[in-house]
């Protein structure tokens, strides 16, 4: 299918060309939202609009690891977090406590 992200090589074809085809239509309304606001940097803006959410989803996946996230995304991690800093991202891993349950034993 034209406009498949991938080619369909990964065999995913038609799901990536819906995606590609939803974030198509919306750019013309980003492009007119940052330029109504006189925002010099449109092309930054709207790439941030994408990348924020993205990022912030792949760290949450692999619960703050920015190893793995940076893996997942094709990016070396010091890329990963240079980004996550320019985007006001934290991209430090999240500590989770042991849960009550399993930290106290029973009678």
């Amino acid at each position: 299918m034209a406009g498949d992200a991938d080619g369909g090589r990964h065999g995913n074809g038609a799901g990536i060309g819906m995606l590609a085809r939803a974030v198509a239509d919306a750019v013309p309304a980003i492009v007119e939202q940052l330029r109504a606001a006189n925002n010099p940097r449109v092309h930054r803006e709207a790439l941030a609009l994408l990348e924020r959410p993205l990022l912030a989803h792949v760290l949450a996946l692999t619960d703050g690891n920015q190893l793995r996230a940076a893996r997942v995304l094709g990016l070396n991690r010091n890329t990963l977090r240079k980004r996550c800093r320019e985007l006001s991202l934290p991209a430090t891993r999240v500590v989770r406590r042991p849960r009550l349950s399993a930290a106290v034993s029973g009678p």
